[in-house]
């Protein structure tokens, strides 16, 4: 049997502001919207994650062969744009892409994957991460691996997803402290990834997550913890709303555990976590 060709693409949504009214943005103008999501403070919360947290994870993955497009917007001022670009010049998979400003979300998602996918390949297995998130440095090399089992399936169904349902809650509070929590949580955005052909006229940014279910058939796997999910003030609402289990871990153990499957050292970033805080609140 033929190997299938396969390509990994992600997608990391880093402050796009994009039409008015998507999200929480309650409709105000786009100028407005990007006051909002370029202030020093937020830039400061959103460069910690993408430096401590999302970065380190792609940096270990143990198969390199992926892409990771980091969608911005085409004003994201200095010194941020810089910065950005600065931090991630040292990660070949990781792709920045400023796309202009105010587009549909869901649409410029869409049509911004379809452009990156490999016409090429046999099945392209998209996944994506929020700005404050992690995957485990095996997660590239098992989604491919994983293809074999799921194979028949696909060819019958024509697309499939995959959904690591164990992990970590970091979070990070407004006192500068760092709180962890071992969760399993279905169909959360990290760790969640879809096998589709190359032609589909869909990318992930179209199936609403938690709903996955009901498109395709999904493979959910809690043997090992291969997601850390960021929870702050940006965000803690949202997470709030899902249902999460949590699962017997050591707490003790975590630092070796984050260090050697995340890449992220704990002390540099409960560390870094206190610096952002401490400036914030000063500003």
């Amino acid at each position: 049997m033929r190997t299938a060709k396969l390509q990994v693409l992600g997608l990391c949504r880093w402050s796009y502001p994009s039409q008015t009214g998507a999200f929480n943005n309650k409709g105000e103008s786009l100028e407005a919207l990007r006051a909002e999501l370029y202030t020093p403070e937020r830039m400061a919360v959103r460069l910690f994650f993408l430096e401590h947290l999302v970065l380190p994870s792609l940096r270990g993955q143990t198969d390199k062969d992926f892409t990771l497009l980091l969608m911005m917007g085409d004003s994201l001022p200095e010194p941020w744009r810089g910065q950005v670009l600065e931090l991630i010049k040292d990660v070949d998979q990781v792709k920045p892409v400023f796309l202009p400003e105010g587009q549909n979300h869901m649409e410029a998602c869409r049509v911004l994957m379809m452009e990156h996918r490999d016409q090429t390949a046999d099945v392209v297995i998209e996944f994506r991460l929020d700005d404050d998130d992690a995957v485990a440095r095996s997660f590239v090399e098992r989604l491919r691996a994983l293809y074999r089992q799921l194979r028949p399936i696909y060819k019958e169904h024509g697309r499939a997803a995959v959904d690591f349902c164990r992990g970590f809650l970091f979070r990070c509070e407004p006192d500068g402290s760092v709180n962890y929590l071992p969760v399993e949580a279905r169909l959360w955005t990290p760790a969640l990834a879809l096998y589709l052909p190359p032609d589909h006229k869909r990318s992930l940014i179209n199936y609403p997550h938690m709903r996955t279910w009901r498109s395709m058939p999904v493979l959910s796997l809690n043997k090992s913890p291969m997601f850390v999910r960021g929870a702050h003030e940006g965000n803690d609402s949202a997470i709030k709303e899902r249902k999460v289990d949590t699962f017997r871990f050591k707490l003790e153990t975590l630092p070796d555990l984050a260090r050697s499957e995340f890449g992220v050292d704990l002390e540099c970033f409960e560390a870094g976590w206190g610096r952002v805080t401490a400036r914030n609140g000063a500003a």
